[in-house]
């Protein structure tokens, strides 16, 4: 098991990007646990980091509206390119009805929007619980 949590999230809104990150970084300081976050605003920078190095994270969380290349559409060629990661995607949206129906043979991890730092959190675990 690695000392280090890695975690990539992709979220073009600075705003929302800056909660993620803000709210991570506390869950694990406050667990004595070392991460390591990586943060793209744009969707094309984030699916070259993962096509390169999308097996180190352990957690991928996007947001599913964003410009140039939509999360659900990152998460499509993530089934095909990589579909040892998907269980560790977290799709952060205010329209979950959406990924449902667009994968419904698939159980997706969802975080709704608006989210407190307690639900945040739970998703985390949750993901990191079900890592290999």
């Amino acid at each position: 098991m690695t000392n280090t949590i890695k975690i990539l999230t992709i979220d073009d809104d600075d705003s929302v990007q800056n909660v993620i990150v803000t709210f991570i970084q506390r869950f694990f300081s406050n667990k004595k646990i070392t991460c390591e976050i990586k943060a793209f605003n744009d969707p094309v920078q984030g699916v070259f980091e993962l096509s390169a190095h999308g097996e180190q994270y352990h957690v991928i969380l996007l947001d599913v509206r964003l410009p140039k290349l939509t999360g659900d559409e990152i998460f499509s060629s993530l089934l095909h390119t990589n579909p040892n990661i998907i269980h560790r995607v977290v799709f952060i949206t205010g329209y979950p009805n959406d990924l449902i129906q667009r994968f419904p043979d698939i159980k997706l991890n969802i975080l709704n929007k608006p989210f407190r730092y307690n639900n945040f959190c739970l998703k985390i675990v949750e993901v990191l619980k079900g890592r290999p």
